[in-house]
């Protein structure tokens, strides 16, 4: 039997067979890339204007509400002292004596006569009433125990500048006196820097912005801690600019609670300025860096409800935590790519991942932004 005829024609038939599959093959994948259109899968928000009040940052000084430079206005030796550097103390506690032994011996010498003098006048007046001394000799008995009277509140005077206490409630700054030493008047002896529920920040404005009004609130944070924020409010403003900067000095008042500030400690500040108004702002991932500027995708729907994507160059503004304003470009309504913009360019078809529910600005909102 010859098998080669036989062999000859299996063999064209799997050649025409699998030439067969190979042309049905190319025609659908053909007719396959004909209907298929490049795409991106993104997330998708429709743009609204949000309420903005627009912020600087400069820097403040802590100021204590009562801050005394401790002084002592006559020259002697420290006999007692209670001062204890950075202690506290409390209004009235005396602070240190200086050596006033011969004032208080004076003192007491006065008093003596002043009581002699007062019992001399209390006679005298009874027996002017019994018209048995003239006028004359009673004025001058009262004349001369109100000179005893006036030697005593000298003498107590001058033992008061000598015994120094404190005029408030207080923390007392670091000091090197001793027992003993010797003090020149007009010493400065330690500062006192009173505690209060309370403390000043001071700052100053150029005179390009706005002046402040009473109460507005201010934002302080920390050099060493840029989280932690403390509302402080306006208490004050200067009656007129510095004639060197031309800047305008305002105070504001910061309720203490548990933050811990100390006097003329440097803070940063956030100072609103201009009017609060409504402006439009995006997510700043929504915004693609390119070089002829910024610009972000408007989603558009066609007849056929596909939607396409279109590049639209935007101007912005200030960046506000993961939120950046939009000065030019953008109206409010727009809906515009936000998550996965990136894979987006001109023209290109656009699928919506939350298509069933597109959000909305406040949406994106990252819960630490505060516009």
């Amino acid at each position: 039997m010859n098998f080669i005829p036989w062999i000859t024609t299996t063999g064209i038939l799997a050649i025409l067979i699998a030439g067969s599959f190979a042309v049905k093959s190319n025609i659908i994948d053909a007719r396959s890339n004909i209907g298929n259109e490049q795409s991106a899968n993104v997330e998708a928000m429709y743009v609204e204007k949000v309420a903005h009040q627009s912020h600087i940052d400069i820097s403040g000084i802590v100021k204590a509400p009562k801050t005394l430079s401790l002084i002592n206005e006559s020259a002697g030796k420290v006999t007692k002292l209670y001062l204890q550097s950075g202690g506290i103390t409390y209004a009235g506690d005396t602070l240190l004596e200086i050596e006033h032994e011969e004032e208080k011996a004076q003192l007491q010498i006065a008093k003596s006569r002043f009581e002699l003098q007062n019992t001399t006048v209390k006679r005298y007046k009874s027996l002017y009433n019994s018209n048995k001394l003239s006028a004359q000799q009673l004025d001058e008995s009262t004349a001369l125990l109100a000179q005893y009277q006036a030697e005593i509140n000298l003498l107590s005077a001058k033992i008061a500048k000598k015994v120094i206490t404190a005029p408030f409630t207080a923390r007392v700054g670091i000091h090197d006196l001793q027992v003993g030493q010797f003090l020149p008047a007009n010493t400065n002896l330690t500062q006192l820097i009173g505690i209060e529920k309370y403390m000043w920040v001071d700052f100053s404005l150029p005179q390009t912005y706005t002046e402040l009004a009473i109460n507005t609130p201010v934002v302080l944070t920390l050099l060493d801690d840029t989280q932690t924020e403390i509302i402080a409010q306006v208490a004050s403003v200067a009656p007129e600019m510095s004639k060197h900067s031309r800047q305008l000095k305002y105070r504001a008042k910061i309720t203490l609670g548990n933050t811990k500030l100390n006097s003329n400690q440097l803070v940063k500040i956030k100072v609103p300025i201009g009017n609060k108004k409504e402006v439009v702002a995006i997510p700043y991932l929504a915004v693609i860096k390119g070089k002829l500027g910024n610009y972000v995708y408007l989603l558009n729907k066609d007849e056929e409800g596909k939607t396409y994507a279109k590049r639209t160059q935007v101007e912005l503004g200030e960046r506000i935590g993961d939120l950046v304003m939009i000065t030019n470009g953008l109206t409010s309504g727009a809906l515009i790519a936000s998550n996965g913009a990136f894979k987006l360019r001109d023209g290109l078809r656009a699928y919506l991942l939350n298509s069933e529910r597109t959000v909305a600005m406040e949406d994106t909102l990252s819960p630490k932004v505060s516009l």
